[in-house]
């Protein structure tokens, strides 16, 4: 099983930056589940807020680019915050304190402090988790399979349908939330035996107490 955030671990990743680039990047890799390959070489120009997508130029295996949905209305506001007056299209999209391309090896620096502070498992301090869990959490929302091979870029079904396997604590929680049939009758009926059993020790013991005393008054 791939490693993934649970939510209260994704809450807190995506509130822990203060600075909006920060905030953004982290936002970007979870909502699109997106690379951070392919994050980091966007431009201006790949990011179309009007349709509501993100054209992945340097996609693998996709020599035409990939299209990715970009659907929050929150995340197009703070893109079109942090984009600003900057309109030459062929700019990257993020760029470092000194206004040049930010690096692979930066992004995965930044998620690793934040992932840190906030007290992740080492494990799971990488960009590559949040695309992970952007692929589970969107199976569990009802996605269909074929849907999220599309957005992943995944070259077959197969490699996608590996974010199917459940770690035990899912399992343990989808059970408990889907009872298997006839159980709920099997505990039913262990709970009334238990409960006529101690009825009956009771009736036992009263009569017993009964007859006890009745021998004291004669």
């Amino acid at each position: 099983m791939r490693k993934y955030l649970k939510q209260d671990e994704l809450k807190a990743l995506l509130e822990a930056p203060k600075r909006m680039r920060d905030r953004l990047i982290i936002k970007l890799l979870y909502e699109t589940g997106m690379r951070v390959g392919e994050l980091t070489a966007l431009t201006i120009g790949d990011v179309d807020l009007e349709a509501g997508e993100i054209t992945i130029q340097q996609a693998k295996r996709h020599e035409e680019g990939r299209k990715v949905p970009l659907v929050n209305s929150w995340t197009k506001s703070m893109l079109r915050d942090y984009v600003g007056t900057r309109k030459t299209r062929k700019d990257p999209l993020f760029v470092s304190n000194k206004c040049g391309p930010l690096s692979r090896r930066q992004v995965e620096r930044l998620i690793s402090n934040y992932g840190e502070r906030v007290g992740l498992e080492k494990d799971k301090r990488h960009p590559h988790v949040l695309r992970h869990t952007h692929a589970v959490y969107a199976l569990k929302s009802g996605i269909d399979l074929r849907t999220l091979q599309q957005n992943l870029g995944h070259s077959s079904i197969e490699v996608t349908a590996i974010y199917l396997t459940m770690d035990i604590d899912d399992r343990k929680e989808e059970y408990s939330k889907h009872p298997l049939p006839g159980m709920a009758d099997v505990e039913g009926h262990a709970h009334s035996a238990e409960s006529d059993s101690l009825a009956t020790a009771h009736s036992g013991s009263a009569n017993h107490t009964s007859s006890f005393v009745l021998s004291n008054d004669g």
